[in-house]
């Protein structure tokens, strides 16, 4: 059986108890992962708003110190400068931008008319050779910069590299109007930005390990609930085996007096050669007794096996041959023509039979057809011997996880003992049993053998 149908069938035959401390435990899980995952939120929160205002502080200092920079320029070129169109004086000015850019480590320091041109530039080797697209994206911030006097521009992103600008108005003493540009490098904020990327990456597999921490803890805890309530229901079977074995000492003896009074009885009474249906009656009722003492005793002693190789295929075909069907069709399926289990034949045979018989209980009153299969097949690398066991009767009702349970039982007579006994047989044999309702209707009985 696999895995998963055998956890399902666990989690069906829990206990209300079992069931409660499962809610209750689930709960309390659920509790600390949501306790957990608000805290990781808030944590990698806390942590993208600090990188964020770390990138603001940082940017506004840039913008800071180049708004002084270029304020100390304009000053220094309109004291120096008298007239831009100059030569000289523009050399001079060539000059002094340069030497103020490689102080203040600019990556450019250059001159340009309100209109965007590019009237001179620190680097004279750049003055025509580059194309500042850029300026036009920043005529708004020159306009500022004309009308209040300093302005900066937004961040720019040029072939991966990040940098400012400032604008600063420059006048001669001709009137004449230029713009100072001073461009510094933004590069911190590729760390930032690379920092943003390890907090992605950390909420990332934070998330994933939260999820094995929640996979792990929930399997925990139904296995946990699973193994409790196993260990409770084999406490509840040990106690039930010692009731079942006193009670059944106990009501032995007087039916060995009841069955010897009575032979005693009709050998005073009755005369010889003839039969009354009150004494047979005694002896029916004493054999019935006497086969629920046997179940109950089965089922306290638990079940002793004398192993031995066997071939299934001959065995069970024999069982079916001689079992009263009565209107019952029996149908036996098997390819296989030697199937060898090590096993205690008579158990195995006591459990066949077990299960026919309930079978063709389950089929009175129809058309009823049994249907025996056995196949060898191949589970997570290992063999297994696969006995079904289908009818056509009514069906479980829905009470397949209970039909196993020791005095369950959907009939007005017997004690409910029969297929915990099966049960306590084949689990003996390491093996499993389960019982289904396919979706066509009907019961179908599954025992698993190891080979």
């Amino acid at each position: 059986m696999r895995k998963k149908e055998r956890d399902k069938i666990t989690t069906r035959t829990m206990g209300p108890e079992q069931r409660r401390i499962l809610r209750r435990r689930t709960r309390t899980v659920a509790a600390v992962m949501i306790v957990t995952f608000l805290f990781l939120l808030l944590y990698n929160l806390g942590s993208y708003l600090f990188l964020k205002q770390m990138g603001d502080e940082l940017e506004r200092a840039l913008d800071q110190r180049l708004m002084a920079t270029a304020r100390l320029t304009t000053e220094l070129i309109e004291r120096t400068a008298a007239n831009f169109d100059d030569r000289t004086e523009s050399s001079l000015m060539r000059l002094s931008l340069n030497r103020i850019r490689l102080e203040n480590d600019l990556e450019a320091a250059y001159l340009i008319y309100p209109q965007g041109r590019v009237f001179l530039d620190a680097r004279q080797d750049l003055e025509t050779s580059i194309e500042r697209r850029y300026l036009r994206e920043d005529s708004t911030a020159i306009a500022t910069a004309l009308r209040e006097g300093v302005a900066v521009s937004r961040l720019h992103t040029v072939a991966d590299d990040h940098f400012k600008s400032v604008y600063a108005p420059v006048t001669d003493l001709y009137g004449s109007t230029l713009v100072l540009v001073m461009e510094a490098n933004a590069d911190f904020l590729r760390v930032m930005e690379n920092y943003y990327h390890g907090l992605y990456l950390g909420v990332v597999i934070s998330l994933l390990l939260l999820g094995v921490l929640v996979t792990f803890l929930v399997y925990a805890t139904i296995q946990f609930v699973r193994t409790e309530s196993r260990l409770l229901q084999a406490q509840r079977l040990a106690y039930l085996g010692q009731m079942s074995a006193t009670v059944a000492h106990e009501i032995r003896n007087p039916l060995a007096i009841i069955k010897s009074t009575a032979d005693v009885l009709r050998e005073k009474y009755l005369p010889a050669g003839t039969k009354d249906e009150f004494f047979d009656y005694i002896d029916d009722e004493i054999r019935r007794l006497n086969r629920l003492v046997n179940d109950f005793l089965s089922f306290s002693r638990g079940q002793e096996l004398r192993l031995a190789e066997h071939d299934l295929v001959p065995l069970v075909s024999a069982l079916i041959r001689t079992f009263p069907a009565a209107d019952t069709r029996i149908e036996w399926a098997c390819e296989l023509e030697s199937l060898v289990v090590r096993c205690d034949s008579d158990k195995i045979q006591q459990v066949l039979l077990n299960l026919l018989m309930n079978a063709r209980q389950a089929v009175e009153g129809r058309e009823g057809v049994v249907r025996i299969g056995l196949v060898r097949e191949h589970s997570k690398g290992r063999e297994r011997v696969c006995l079904t066991v289908r009818d056509n009767g009514p069906g479980l009702l829905g009470k397949g996880g209970e039909v196993f349970e020791p005095f369950f039982t959907t009939k007005t007579s017997g004690t409910g003992l029969g297929l915990a006994v099966s049960r306590q047989i084949i689990e003996s044999h390491g093996g499993t049993i389960t019982a289904t309702e396919p979706p066509q209707g009907g019961t179908v009985m599954t025992i698993y053998l190891p080979i």
